[in-house]
């Protein structure tokens, strides 16, 4: 029924700051935007938007969007959500730019997401019907090191376990490697693609949201994009790395944008069945090699995260 993340929206306070940092400096294409919203993709993606950034009075996550394998997913999603006695909301189709109708929820942990099924594809064929190009060789008109496609985000949730409930027994997710600390789960790395994860879950005080992901070509293209926001003046935009995973096996570098949203820059991990069995990392294992299996360590605000949308279905 879910077949992968599909977009998300981060709330900034100042559009045009954000427009320069996102489009004009990492390189992310922008396919539309209005006073209110700029609507960006990565460099592979045939979705007309994978982000979306919304003018807002505070810096956070507006939503995140999981995408199923047909229309009638979502009334079939709305009879269990209901059942459960999970709030959510059928939205008609337009309500997000070039997406069909969608299914919002406020998921038991406190995070908004949506479901849908169609979205805009970018056209590659011509005014005469003959295939023009795809979206990814349009390698002369980009900017920075654009990403290539999103791919995860990470969440805060009160009790990893409880979470667990939903996303693994409710949604059907695949548990690709968790940590244990103290006899309960304090991170499960979920996933309906076959990648390490769609969807992260990390114990802490309540809802929040770490991160959203972007994949790039290589580690070649994550110390590039290092280069690039230290030689634009983005020194401090850089957080974390680069560095290697050891839970993942992914190459990465943490980044926050001018409203302090964190963005990782992320490649390399590996590709799993879903039906395997997932791998357990101990406390003691995570903390010496899981996060890091080498790199620079961690700086304490890369333990901060932003406030979640709690408006997200309307009254």
């Amino acid at each position: 029924m879910i077949l992968r993340l599909g977009h998300a929206e981060l709330f900034v306070t100042d559009l045009e700051r954000a427009r320069e940092f996102y489009v004009h400096i990492l390189g992310f294409r922008e396919n539309d935007s209005d006073k209110e919203h700029i609507y960006l993709r990565g460099v592979d993606e045939f979705d007309a938007h994978t982000l979306t950034l919304t003018k807002n009075s505070y810096a956070g996550l507006g939503h995140f969007a999981l995408r199923v394998s047909e229309h009638e997913d979502l009334e079939r999603l709305a009879d269990q959500h209901k059942k459960l006695g999970i709030p959510c909301q059928l939205v008609p189709a337009g309500v997000e730019p070039g997406q069909g109708m969608a299914l919002r929820v406020i998921e038991p942990n406190g995070h908004p997401i949506e479901f849908y099924h169609e979205m805009q594809q970018i056209d590659v064929y011509n005014e005469n019907g003959r295939l023009k190009r795809l979206p990814m060789r349009s390698t002369h008109t980009d900017k920075g090191i654009p990403p290539l496609r999103i791919d995860h985000v990470n969440l805060r949730v009160a009790n990893v376990d409880y979470a667990l409930r939903y996303w693994r027994d409710e949604l059907n997710f695949s548990v690709s490697e968790y940590v244990e600390r103290d006899g309960e789960t304090f991170a499960a790395w979920t996933r309906r693609f076959p990648g390490t994860h769609d969807v992260a879950l990390v114990k802490a005080n309540g809802p929040s949201l770490h991160h959203i992901a972007y994949t790039v070509q290589g580690p070649a293209e994550i110390i590039r994009t290092a280069d690039l926001l230290a030689d634009a003046g983005y020194q401090d935009a850089i957080e974390f790395g680069p560095g290697r995973h050891g839970l993942s096996n992914a190459f990465f570098l943490y980044i926050r944008d001018p409203d302090g949203n964190r963005m990782e820059i992320y490649t390399g991990d590996y590709l799993r069945d879903l039906d395997m069995p997932p791998i357990k990392w101990t406390w003691e294992e995570y903390d010496q090699k899981g996060r890091l299996w080498w790199g620079p360590s961690y700086p304490e605000r890369f333990l901060e995260t932003s406030p979640v949308n709690q408006n997200w279905i309307s009254k």
